[in-house]
């Protein structure tokens, strides 16, 4: 199982903030693994349309 934090920018502080975590579960790869964890960690942890939130992906982070 591999697990990705989830930041989101605080703009007053000018700091990340770590929102959550993920956990992938799937032993198998089918193809969107990764769009099926950047939808499920969108529809958790954004607050709204505007709000951006961050995934670290190994070294990468990826901002929705």
């Amino acid at each position: 199982m591999k697990t990705f934090t989830v930041y989101r920018f605080d703009k007053v502080r000018e700091k990340k903030v770590q929102v959550g975590t993920l956990v992938e579960r799937r032993e198998n790869e089918r193809g969107n693994n990764l769009a099926g964890l950047l939808n499920l960690a969108a529809n958790r942890f954004k607050r709204s349309s505007d709000h951006r939130i961050q995934i670290a992906f190994g070294g990468f982070l990826v901002e929705l």
